[in-house]
């Protein structure tokens, strides 16, 4: 099957809450020279022709186990270790834990069931004691037998001694060529294991290091500044308060990026299941609240930001919903390309864009949580046309273009106050081809008619506004949204 990468993160965002802030920045790009999938820290790469013969979930089964790699720092915490079993104990550890979360393990993957137990390091000593174990066996058995055949082997080699060391120093010759080789192609094989590549964990600890060396070498100049340059000392001091300013936050930073690895799998995926469950409940009350809620008043109306907007899967195919603009713009297409000294050449056409005004509803009776939920498909809508998004109350508050999704992170936003939705169908342009509504629905119908406006109203709340077109979003459906990538609410709980 085809692969949505879209999709599949808004499926991770909404199964592990926990590591949203790494799903949202980490990039991920096709790379055909990597068998299945891989990470350098900074980039998921992986080969689509891997993920096409996969099913939905055992693609993100691969998303997922890659980006534990990153959010424990498996690559960094390498070093010093032997590779192979490292590979072997930080695969079966997140493996067995995604397994535990209902994702399929793909075939090839490491597979020890109790490492759901232990943690990456701890998983490690394991290994290592058991193949200590094992050596220390093999030679004390191979001991006695090896002995006597080194006493047999010397009696029998003394006559041909000289022959075999010519025989012994050409063979030598002829191997040493082919030995680097084999040990080049062999190397990495050796010491990967499991269903993905880990080949590219060396080039990110030299990355790591080679940043840490520029960073002191950094500071390294400053000192040697301020000495040579006295006469500017208040100058210079001011660099240096900057300077320590950005290495307390750089700090900052590596401590946010270790603190999983830190905290370690076991106890992270066991948290992840808690902040689950809260958004689980925190919907669940705000569901309940539908039917109670009241039209705001005039009173307690603020402006504020909204923090953890994040994303979700669409509740609506907005690809077939909105209508087609008269603008267009040039983008490059797949239609029509041709191969021309081994590349494909992507011929510029004009694409049609849709342009959608989205009015949202901010009144009193609408909670951060529910606002939220409008904001997280108006993204979902961002995907698929040109968007402009205002609020009101009971007045509007005008429009903001929005043209990626850190738009709407960074919007903020009257809260509070009546709903009037008179205001609401007058704030649209009039040639617009896709108007929208998001609203609890809780006021009176505007006394003017206005023709194809989309009204998505969260909750079962019944409207009838003349020439528009209503699309209830359930109880049931905003459910699921939490729902659809977990078993049963019993997994929620566990």
């Amino acid at each position: 099957m085809s692969t949505n990468i879209d999709s599949i993160k808004r499926k991770l965002l909404i199964k592990y809450p926990m590591f949203g802030s790494i799903i949202v920045n980490l990039e991920i790009r096709e790379n055909l020279d990597i068998e299945t999938a891989g990470t350098d820290g900074k980039v998921i790469f992986y080969n689509p022709t891997f993920l096409e013969n996969l099913s939905e979930k055992q693609q993100t089964f691969i998303f997922a186990h890659e980006i534990c790699h990153v959010a424990f720092e498996h690559m960094y915490r390498s070093e010093g270790k032997d590779k192979r079993l490292w590979n072997i104990a930080t695969d079966s550890v997140i493996n067995a834990l995604l397994k535990q979360d209902g994702l399929p393990l793909v075939e090839g993957g490491v597979d020890i069931p109790e490492a759901k137990n232990y943690d990456a390091e701890e998983m490690y000593n394991k290994l290592l004691r058991e193949k200590k174990k094992q050596e220390q066996q093999n030679q004390q058995g191979n001991k006695g037998q090896q002995m006597g055949q080194d006493s047999q082997k010397q009696q029998d080699s003394q006559g041909s001694q000289g022959k075999q060391n010519s025989q012994e120093k050409q063979e030598q010759q002829n191997s040493q060529g082919n030995q680097g080789g084999q040990n080049s192609q062999r190397g990495q094989k050796e010491t990967d294991v499991g269903h993905d590549t880990h080949s590219l964990w060396e080039k990110a600890i030299e990355e790591r290091k080679k940043e840490q060396q520029e960073q002191g070498s950094q500071e390294e100049q400053q000192k040697q500044d301020s000495q040579k340059n006295k006469e500017k000392q208040n100058l210079q001091n001011q660099k240096e308060e900057n300077a320590k300013e950005q290495e307390e936050k750089n700090k900052r930073k590596v401590e946010e990026n270790s603190k999983f690895a830190k905290q370690g799998e076991r106890e992270t995926f066991k948290q992840n299941k808690i902040e689950r469950r809260k958004r689980l409940q925190e919907l669940s009350k705000e569901l309940a609240k539908m039917s109670s809620h009241q039209a705001g008043d005039e009173i307690q109306r603020e402006r504020k930001k909204l923090s953890d907007i994040g994303i979700a899967t669409p509740l609506i195919d907005w690809r077939r919903l909105l209508r087609q603009a008269i603008k267009y713009d040039e983008e490059y297409t797949r239609k029509n390309a041709r191969m021309r000294n081994g590349y494909f050449r992507y011929k510029l056409e004009q694409i049609p864009i849709p342009e959608t005004e989205i009015v949202l509803d901010t009144s009193g009776s609408v909670s951060e949580i529910l606002l939220k939920n409008f904001l997280r498909e108006c993204k979902n809508i961002l995907y698929n046309s040109k968007v402009k998004v205002g609020c009101f109350n009971t007045e509007f508050h005008g429009f903001t273009e929005i043209r990626k999704p850190e738009d709407i992170d960074n919007m903020s936003f009257p809260i509070g106050g009546g709903t009037n939705f008179d205001v609401a169908v007058k704030a649209f342009s009039k040639k617009v081809p896709n108007k929208i509504i998001f609203t609890d629905g809780e006021a009176d119908m505007p006394k003017e008619k206005v023709k194809n406006v989309i009204w998505i109203v969260y909750g079962n709340r019944k409207i009838n506004p003349e020439g528009g077109k209503v699309i209830n979003i359930t109880g049931e459906q905003l459910e699921r949204l939490y729902q659809s990538f977990i078993q049963d609410k019993d997994d929620i709980i566990r």
